[in-house]
């Protein structure tokens, strides 16, 4: 089909977007005050590959082993006493350690042996874009062993994770899917998948799972289930009506009460839990845990799913390698994950070096009695493989440093979107200006070579620089536009990372409704906690 040549382009103008255009993972992702690059997709397979390895060394999916096996059911134990040293493997980025999903239940047998209901998978299609107001972005790296047609159990960060872009090598096509309690899975139809191959994607999930918090609409407890999808209506076997009802009695928790005080009565009994021995055990394993309120986190975590089920509240139970916890699904809300503690003597993280550890928009509002204050999951205690800076920068509070959604604002509760920062300080004189802080420098972006002609579905190269302060600003995101003269209708081609002495270069490709005029090329970069928003002049 022809191109025609779009008019000629001028850079003395530029900004930027969350990743890049075109196929494949953008080139970075900002999250909070941090860019995180995308992971490398040609580091080698390491001491891990072919069996899983151990603790130290990195899983393959697939292979079994450490941290690389989804289990397909759970039978509830009585050693209840503080777990030894806890092994954790970090493969996202921001990490949501210890949170990452391996296995969810969300069925309760006769026996008490908790399984997936519905096993069947359902296709979860790549792409799609992603909304900062709404939605934490995530790097995914692993290693995983493909055959033909073969479902490996794929970790995800929440229940409605989207993938949006992937990169495996060697390279093949691949397909997501997911069972009926949102456990993931990877596959490859292709004759030739055989062997270890190295997966990165990016992906996003619903700040809200991250951050619970009760629905805006007053509810009692009964509404819950009433408002709830009927697959997630779980029932609780006829065998455990009684222990449930003994549990609630004690709680003084029933359905016609308000949702707000009747979760919270839960949250902080099953948070108060220690790690001890079950006096007077009577072998039924959810009854001596409720009466005792002793066991570790995947005790709470079993005894709290059946009872917030029993009440009608739908909720599952999650585990990795390292901790379990459980999740809860509220009307307006959706899936929230709920952390109910654990107790372990020391955890050792593999694989987080040099990443950033996940921070929600909003802190936990449910009851935290002292006994949970004090445990792994709030990284608190013994914790082995992450540095100093890491522990610091995940305890500081929200009016310290901004969450992971945030882009653009800087700020604590919630973030703008790059689309919405982007119109706020596009060429647009229409459109209101972002306020500088004077405590903040202001980059200087630059152009320092444009491509004069181009063509409408072809690309455009680009190279410019940013400053700050008069010193080259690297991992700096760098949006680039098509600005005609009216300074309306500007096109945003993508984006470009600055290198280690401040300069960029850029292939963007022009979309085909481009109209046939002559354009400036104007650069942009949004504010963050350090920097203002700049655009070229």
């Amino acid at each position: 089909m022809p191109h025609e040549p779009l008019p000629e382009l001028s850079g003395d103008h530029a900004q930027a977007t969350i990743g890049g255009s075109g196929a494949g993972n953008p080139a970075a992702i900002a999250t909070g005050d941090k860019l995180l690059p995308k992971p490398a997709l040609d580091r080698a397979v390491g001491s891990g590959g072919g069996g899983g390895g151990g603790p130290h060394t990195e899983p393959v999916l697939g292979a079994g082993g450490f941290a690389a096996d989804r289990d397909t059911s759970m039978k509830p134990d009585e050693d209840t006493r503080s777990d030894d040293t806890l092994h954790y493997q970090s493969v996202f980025n921001p990490d949501v350690l210890p949170f990452k999903r391996m296995s969810a239940f969300d069925r309760v047998a006769d026996d008490q042996t908790l399984h997936v209901a519905r096993t069947a998978l359902v296709d979860v299609p790549v792409g799609g874009k992603t909304d900062p107001r709404t939605r934490d972005r995530f790097w995914g790296d692993v290693l995983v062993q493909l055959a033909p047609g073969k479902d490996v159990p794929l970790p995800s960060v929440a229940p409605d994770m989207r993938i949006l872009s992937y990169e495996v090598k060697p390279k093949l096509a691949l397909h997501f899917s997911k069972d009926g309690a949102d456990n993931f899975y990877v596959r490859s139809d292709e004759a030739s998948a055989n062997g270890t191959y190295r997966l990165v994607f990016y992906a996003d999930a619903d700040e809200g799972y991250f951050g619970p918090r009760l629905p805006a609409t007053h509810y009692r407890v009964r509404d819950v289930a009433a408002h709830a999808p009927p697959e997630l209506r779980i029932p609780v076997p006829y065998s455990l009506d009684g222990d449930t009802k003994r549990t609630l009695a004690r709680l003084e928790v029933d359905p016609d009460m308000d949702l707000g005080v009747a979760f919270n009565k839960l949250v902080g009994y099953f948070r108060a839990f220690q790690a001890g021995e079950i006096r007077g055990a009577t072998g039924d394993t959810y009854r001596d845990l409720c009466d005792s309120q002793v066991g570790v986190c995947r005790h709470r975590s079993f005894a709290f799913m059946i009872t917030a089920n029993a009440l009608g509240i739908p909720t599952r139970l999650v585990e990795n390698e390292a901790h379990a916890f459980v999740e809860v699904w509220f009307p307006e809300r959706g899936w929230q994950r709920i952390d109910l503690g654990g107790s372990a003597l020391h955890m050792d993280v593999n694989g987080a070096n040099d990443k950033t550890l996940h921070r929600p928009r909003r802190d936990d509002p449910f009851d935290k009695p002292a006994q949970y204050k004090r445990n792994y999951t709030q990284l608190e205690g013994d914790i082995h493989g992450l540095s100093d800076q890491q522990l610091a920068d995940k305890h500081k509070g929200l009016d310290q440093a901004p969450p992971s959604g945030a882009v653009g604002d800087g700020g604590a509760g919630s973030a703008a979107p790059a689309s919405d920062v982007t119109e706020r300080i596009s060429p647009d004189p229409t459109l209101p200006a972002v306020d500088s802080d004077p405590k903040k420098p202001t980059p200087t972006l630059t152009v320092t070579l444009v491509d004069a002609t181009a063509y409408r579905g072809g690309s455009l190269h680009v190279e410019g620089y940013v400053k700050a302060s008069g010193k080259p600003l690297p991992d700096r995101e760098v949006a680039v536009w098509l600005a005609p003269p009216s300074r309306r209708d500007n096109v945003l081609l993508g984006s470009a990372i600055t290198r280690a002495d401040g300069s960029f270069a850029a292939d963007l490709a022009i979309p085909a409704h481009v109209a046939l005029e002559t354009y400036d090329v104007l650069l942009m970069s949004n504010d963050d906690a350090f920097y203002n928003a700049a655009r070229s002049d």
